[in-house]
């Protein structure tokens, strides 16, 4: 079997449906683990476990998430490129299946960043002669499972417990080709619980915001000198925060100026 090679979850952000901006794969570490509701909620061992504290942020708007993805990153070794993407796409094919075996078929794969660099010389004298070029292929996405809208605590619960499960499995993702071929190193991070659209929910986190500004207004504000909103800088992208299994709080980030309406001339 070809090896494949578990590398340790380090700390860094791979984004996708998963989250935000897609940041260009690194080679010397994979992957950084991402919580579903942040390191906090995670049980301590090997002590015992521990109350997690899930924090009292809620948002504008809480939801029911309806998406679960666990970010991977792949990485191969060797003297081509291309072939080390054509090894890279069979070894995420692998991984769909895989993780389709936990989840009823229903994992999909989103694919992100790719990566293809040149691998550091190992020779050490100068005179030596140069080994055959080398280079480092690194690609990352995301498993992707849907989650139905009807499926209660414990189903979400149970098929976030088969996502571990299928990425911890030691199998190797690729047959091996024969004596020296080049490892895979793939990296896991932990299960997220997103919504996959948020921008779906705009209309009413701007409505509400513009209740809560309004309503700060009527309160400071004075007969004499009324308060109006006067600029604002165009909203940001919705932000996501994961409460629970069953809910994720949005917020949209509006940064506007409330002052006294400047009298007409």
């Amino acid at each position: 079997m070809k090896k494949v090679r578990l590398v340790p979850l380090l700390l860094s952000l791979l984004a996708t449906a998963c989250g935000s901006a897609v940041p260009e794969p690194s080679t010397p570490s994979l992957l950084a683990s991402s919580s579903y509701s942040g390191a906090s909620s995670a049980f301590s061992a090997p002590s015992g476990p521990s109350i997690p504290s899930h924090g009292d942020t809620r948002g504008a708007l809480v939801v029911r998430p309806d998406l679960a993805c666990v970010p991977f990153v792949l990485r191969v070794e060797l003297g081509d490129p291309k072939a080390g993407l054509d090894l890279l796409e069979k070894a995420t094919l692998a991984i769909k299946e895989r993780f389709g075996g936990s989840t009823g078929g229903a994992a999909t794969i989103a694919m992100l960043g790719a990566n293809t660099t040149a691998a550091p010389d190992s020779t050490k004298a100068k005179d030596d002669k140069p080994p055959p070029a080398r280079f480092v292929v690194t690609v990352d996405g995301a498993v992707e499972v849907p989650l139905a809208a009807e499926a209660g605590y414990w189903a979400r619960a149970k098929l976030v417990a088969g996502l571990v499960e299928a990425s911890r499995k030691q199998d190797a993702l690729v047959p091996s080709a024969g004596e020296g071929a080049p490892e895979i190193d793939v990296a896991f991070g932990a299960p997220e619980i997103k919504l996959r659209d948020p921008e779906s929910h705009r209309a009413e986190l701007v409505k509400r915001w513009v209740e809560r500004a309004r309503a700060f207004a009527r309160v400071a504000e004075s007969q004499t000198a009324p308060l109006h909103l006067v600029s604002c800088e165009p909203p940001n992208a919705i932000t996501q925060t994961p409460i629970s299994l069953e809910q994720v709080g949005l917020a949209l980030p509006v940064s506007c100026r409330i002052d006294v309406a400047s009298l007409p001339r």
